[in-house]
């Protein structure tokens, strides 16, 4: 079940309340003697039999924690929100520090007999279903062979804390299953090859040979904003198989600009509208003669219908798309009536020499992935079972992630031979019989170890966690050598390092900073384009990759967490740097900038990534802000609003006129909202000076009274009672008073992540060594890392 949360605002409903008394925990403290007074005292009032705030009736709370988990996890919520200081209210009689005492000594012992049990017992999460991403790059890394492998797959559930590599979360179903059947088949057909090597068909072109063309460029090899070079294949292309193409270009580039981007892209014109698939941009930072290859499948690709096109052929364009938002240059005629445009001299060209397209193109025949599970091609006895129960237990082994016995083996050899009769050919037999080996469980599950009782991973199970941990995809070679050595468990530290200096470690920063700061709420903002122009989904993208770009900097450079709420440097390219006003910064490529002391920039909080998907897309929404600084940066979510709470737009007839803040002052005057805005709308406020998409403003409209116009006043006191000015306050704040908070919110997320399940109490101690470790050299991101890859939980199951 997930994992349910008491925000610290709810601490007076838990603080609480027990009269069903079970079996009673706590070492020498008696509950009723010494804990139940306490709770009368101060909780009962506002959470008993007569009254309960927040819909809660917690004086019937369980204290039988180890029978009953879910009042352990309320008892442990308890426990934080005591030792923070933050509960009972400042508004409400307090805790002497003798009672404080006796309070937070009972819970503690409480709750460490309770993890000790729980050690045995619960917590585990025996199946881990892939999720589409590992799946996507497991396949990929397995085969070898670039394919869409999860496009039929259902989209991952998300789970309770936002992650989507949780099993409880990760479901199977029996259309799923046929779609993984469908998706080994279709890939192995392309793996596994017979026949002659096919004839390569190549083709060269100098200058653009299509002028049947929809859209206003011109054709031309020397390319800016408006041009574009195209080259037609008719009929002299596969329809299938592996392809490249080469172009070779010199480039003019200017000062105080951009570098020009190399866009390639692959498709047809069917009639009205172009299908393009591109390839991945390329920055051209040299002007010198270079040759830039990019490979495919043509199956991956738009292909013409042969025969049934007003406009056959395939088509391979090349463009410049770098741009920086200055007036587009207008049309002209030449002296044939053609189209063109006048050279843009402020703006950097490509000129292109030739472009080549190369069908089947395979350096060797059969391909390297195919004899990589078919090895030794040229033998005469492929159908000697020996040499397939061999094929089957290399693929089974690479695919399982471990040694597989011979009762597996011989179980798949008698698919074989039972399937055999029924294809023409041995290779069509193996495809068959392999799709097989990837939908067992074994491959679509990370299997670890059943049982009534916790033990260490082994080697191989080890290997396949920290793979999946830090490159969301299957151990490598040398992990897998170490494993079967017996030596991956001593050698953790080196491959630790090596791993995260790998380039598969970006997928680790990409994944995890999506789940936790959810990220992926940016693209489906719908952005007020009459009020921010220009915010398009490749700005987006942009926008993520700043903050992705920051994250992964602070862990290649092993920096402290602080960095990412209040750092002395940020990670921007010129569009992004564009977009927030900030000068001099040209190139696609994300780049370290300083940021002054007293600057706004150089945290998350002033991230447009953040600010923009915790907004409506056309106004800010304070509230949505505060509830993303306290789930996401402090782990204390808020509870969710009560029932029937009545709308801002109820409060004041005159609503729509008002500032935010008067807004929320309004709303806070019902005492059912008050109980939590109060602890809430502050977070919020204190980030008014920058707008939805990221942008410093002093001022701001109300789009919904005709822009009427308000000063910013982003003064605030916190719950706590320390008064702020603005997200410059709040950084400060939240690095010198939240330091540990947020470096225990971090590393709770993150060893969830690396578990692939919930995190709970039993988990505390271990969390609270990792803190203790990394607390003394400023908690660092990358000695975070190797604190909770080493840790008992990360190691055992």
């Amino acid at each position: 079940m997930p994992k349910h949360r008491l925000s610290f605002s709810l601490f007076i409903f838990v603080c609480l309340c027990l009269a069903n008394v079970g079996q009673v925990l706590g070492g020498d403290i008696d509950f009723h003697k010494d804990i139940h007074p306490l709770l009368q005292t101060y909780c009962f009032r506002c959470h008993g039999s007569d009254s309960q705030e927040g819909n809660l009736r917690l004086d019937n709370l369980s204290i039988a924690i180890l029978e009953d988990r879910a009042a352990a996890e309320h008892w442990h919520e308890v426990l934080n929100a005591v030792q923070k200081g933050e509960m009972p209210p400042r508004d409400e009689p307090q805790l002497t520090s003798d009672e404080l005492a006796r309070l937070t000594d009972w819970l503690n012992q409480s709750l460490k007999m309770a993890a000790d049990a729980q050690r045995t017992t619960g917590g585990r999460s025996i199946l881990r279903r892939l999720n589409r991403t590992e799946y996507q790059n497991t396949m990929q890394e397995l085969l070898g062979l670039e394919m869409d492998y999860a496009r039929d797959l259902p989209p991952d559930a998300l789970s309770a804390d936002g992650f989507q590599n949780n099993g409880d979360a990760l479901q199977m179903s029996s259309l799923q299953l046929e779609y993984y059947l469908s998706t080994a088949r279709r890939a192995l057909d392309r793996v596994i090859v017979q026949g002659v090597r096919p004839v390569a068909l190549d083709h060269t072109f100098t200058a653009s040979n299509l002028d049947d063309w929809l859209g206003d460029a011109q054709r031309s090899n020397q390319l800016g904003r408006k041009q574009e070079f195209l080259g037609r294949i008719v009929d002299a292309y596969p329809d299938e198989g592996d392809f490249c193409v080469r172009v070779q270009l010199t480039a003019t580039l200017k000062p105080n600009t951009g570098f020009p981007l190399l866009e390639v892209s692959v498709g047809y014109r069917p009639d009205t509208e172009i299908l393009m698939r591109e390839f991945s941009l390329v920055e051209i930072t040299s002007a010198e003669v270079q040759t830039f290859e990019f490979r495919g499948r043509l199956e991956n690709f738009p292909l013409p219908v042969r025969g049934q096109s007003k406009y056959p052929g395939l088509v391979i364009r090349v463009r410049n798309v770098y741009d920086d938002k200055s007036p587009l240059p207008k049309e002209q005629k030449d002296e044939n009536g053609k189209r063109v445009y006048p050279n843009e001299e402020h703006l950097p060209t490509l000129t292109i020499q030739s472009v080549e397209f190369q069908g089947n193109a395979y350096k060797e025949w059969p391909p390297p992935r195919h004899q990589q599970i078919l090895f030794d091609p040229q033998g005469e006895n492929q159908e000697d079972l020996n040499y397939v129960s061999e094929v089957i237990k290399r693929f089974m082994t690479r695919a399982f992630r471990r040694p597989t016995g011979d009762d597996e083996v011989a179980r798949l050899v008698a698919f074989y031979q039972s399937i055999r009769p029924e294809f023409p050919s041995f290779e069509e037999t193996m495809r068959e019989t392999l799709a097989m080996v990837l939908i067992q469980p074994d491959f679509l599950f990370l299997i670890e170890p059943a049982g009534d009782e916790k033990r260490e991973l082994n080697e191989h199970e080890l290997a396949s966690r920290l793979s999946y941990f830090l490159w969301s995809s299957l151990p490598d070679e040398n992990l897998m050598r170490l494993a079967n050595e017996g030596k991956l468990r001593e050698s953790l530290p080196q491959e630790l390092e090596r791993m995260l200096n790998d380039s598969r470690a970006e997928r680790f920063t990409q994944q995890f900073t999506d789940q936790w700061l959810k990220l992926n709420l940016v693209a489906n903002v719908a952005v007020n384009a009459n009020r921010y122009p220009g915010v398009d989904a490749s700005l987006k993208e942009e926008m993520c990759n700043e903050t992705r770009q920051l994250f992964g900097t602070i862990l290649k450079e092993n920096l402290s967490i602080h960095q990412l709420l209040s750092g002395d440097f940020t990670m921007l390219n010129e569009p992004l740097a564009k977009h927030y006003g900030i000068g001099d910064i040209f190139g696609r490529s994300f780049r370290r900038v300083p940021v002054p002391a007293d600057s706004h920039r150089g945290s998350l909080l002033s991230h447009a990534s953040i600010l923009l998907s915790n907004s409506t897309g056309s106004e800010s929404h304070p509230i949505r802000r505060a509830v993303f600084i306290r789930d996401r940066l402090l782990n204390d979510p808020p509870p969710p609003p009560p029932p029937n709470v009545p709308t801002l737009e109820q409060a004041a007839p005159e609503f729509h006129q008002l500032s935010i803040r008067k807004q929320l002052e309004i709303h806070r005057t019902n005492e059912a909202c008050n109980q939590c805005h109060k602890n809430l709308d502050p977070w919020g406020l204190a980030l008014e000076n920058l707008d939805p998409v990221g942008r410093w403003r002093t001022e701001t409209t109300n789009a919904t009274a005709n822009d009427k116009v308000h000063v910013v006043d982003s003064t605030v006191q916190l719950p706590d009672g320390t008064a702020i000015q603005g997200v410059q306050g709040l950084k400060s704040y939240l690095t010198q008073e939240k330091r540990d908070d947020f470096a225990k919110a971090l590393v709770t997320r993150m060893l969830s992540y690396a578990l692939g399940r919930y995190v709970d109490f039993a988990d505390q101690s271990a969390i609270d060594q990792i803190l203790t470790q990394a607390k003394p050299d400023s908690y660092r991101l990358r000695d975070l890392v190797r604190h909770i890859v080493m840790s008992e939980p990360f190691q055992t199951k």
